[in-house]
C-alpha cells in the first residue's frame, strides 16, 4: 500500500513540459512569405523614393504686389489704419 512509485512515470511528463509545442508548418510558411513581402515592399519604396525626381516647388515672386479687391463682387478694401506701418518702397 505504501509502495514507492517508479520514477519512470514522472519523467516523461516533465520532459513534455520543457519541450515547446510544435508550430504548424502552414503558420511558419505564411509568416515567412509575409516577411519576404514586407522586405521586398520596403526595398521597392526606398528605390522609388531615391530614384524619383520631385516636381519643382512653386516659389512666390518677390516683391509681392498688394492684394487687390473687386468692388463689383461686393469686396471692400482694407482700411488704411489696418495696413502695416512697414510699407515696401
Amino acid at each position: 500500500m505504501f509502495a514507492r512509485k517508479p520514477a519512470n512515470l514522472a519523467r516523461p511528463a516533465a520532459t513534455r513540459r520543457l519541450r515547446p509545442e510544435p508550430v504548424p508548418r502552414g503558420l511558419l510558411v505564411r509568416t515567412f512569405v509575409f516577411g519576404v513581402a514586407a522586405i521586398l515592399g520596403a526595398a521597392w519604396a526606398l528605390l522609388r523614393h531615391y530614384s524619383l525626381t520631385p516636381a519643382p516647388m512653386i516659389v512666390p515672386v518677390l516683391p509681392r504686389t498688394a492684394p487687390t479687391y473687386d468692388a463689383d463682387a461686393g469686396e471692400i478694401p482694407v482700411p488704411e489704419w489696418f495696413e502695416s506701418p512697414h510699407k515696401a518702397p
